[in-house]
């Protein structure tokens, strides 16, 4: 019985170490939709549909971003903590940069329970 549970042992901890070398030497395209995403601002490229960017905050804080749209209009959003902003297409247009901005963003809700409020300081 023990050298049954032992073989078992060892074929499941080849598998997964197999698994996890196939990722690791997985081509970038696929190695992509299995690494989360790095913090800020990166465009989508190839875009997926309409999604041509995305900003992604990683720490415990709300905070403000300004954004730059093809055109030279620029906006701001509200980012939760760890959370993330979808850029979609706007037609022929889509947004090329964004970036944490100091002013602070306005809030609504109990302390304990704060979300982004629908209206947003420009910056």
């Amino acid at each position: 019985m023990n050298g049954r549970l032992a073989r078992a042992t060892t074929t499941v901890g080849m598998l997964l170490a197999t698994t996890a070398m196939s990722l690791i030497n997985a081509p970038s395209g696929s190695a992509a939709r299995i690494m989360p995403p790095r913090c800020g601002f990166y465009e989508v490229s190839p875009p997926v549909g309409e999604l041509t960017g995305r900003y992604v905050h990683c720490a415990d804080s709300f905070i403000l971003i300004k954004f730059h749209w093809s055109t030279g209009t620029t906006g701001t959003a509200c980012v939760a903590p760890w959370w993330q902003i979808p850029f979609y297409r706007d037609g022929q247009h889509k947004v090329v940069n964004a970036y944490y901005v100091t002013t602070p963003p306005n809030l609504s809700g109990p302390p304990h329970d704060r979300r982004c409020s629908t209206g947003q300081p420009r910056a």
